[in-house]
């Protein structure tokens, strides 16, 4: 029973208009305007990179199942957003399941696709060797399997000695 990613394409689009319309006006009214237009947008922060100064912030900060953004801007700004997140997870059986899926966001099902998953890339990380970002017990772990493999595979003179008996 494999789980799946996906994301809503109409949602995306909806958060990349927005953000847009952020960027080319960035002040706290049309913060506001936008916040109360779209209520998917959690927190909004712009930051005076040059002053190091906070220049205003709308809304809570640190809600749960959030996306997080930050860009810097050519004017010396650095915008931080919180989004609802417009990722979900399916637990799909049949391919024909696919197809009747719905964006909890919009309760639409018209442009959702799948996306990497990271829930495979956690469950399958026992195909892969370990890299430099993976936890100490793993690269143990590993070396020890390695170690087994090497040590079942060698042919030691008990088991020439079989061929060579006369």
């Amino acid at each position: 029973m494999p789980v799946y990613e996906y994301e809503c394409d109409n949602c995306v689009d909806e958060y990349n208009s927005d953000i847009s319309a952020l960027v080319a006006r960035l002040n706290k009214s049309n913060a506001s305007r936008i916040m109360k237009k779209n209520p998917k947008f959690f927190y909004i922060e712009v930051f005076d990179d040059k002053k190091n100064k906070l220049v205003f912030a709308l809304g809570e900060r640190g809600k749960p199942n959030i996306r997080r953004f930050r860009y810097k801007l050519k004017n010396n700004k650095i915008l931080y957003l919180e989004l609802k997140n417009f990722r979900f997870s399916e637990l799909i059986y049949d391919k024909e399941e696919e197809k009747n899926l719905i964006c909890p966001l919009c309760n639409r099902g018209d442009r959702i696709r799948r996306v990497f998953s990271t829930f495979k890339a956690i469950f399958d990380k026992r195909d892969r060797a370990p890299g430099p970002g993976d936890e100490l017990a793993w690269h143990l772990d590993y070396k020890k399997m390695k170690d087994e493999e090497i040590a079942s595979s060698w042919v030691g003179p008990e088991y020439l000695e079989q061929y060579f008996n006369d």
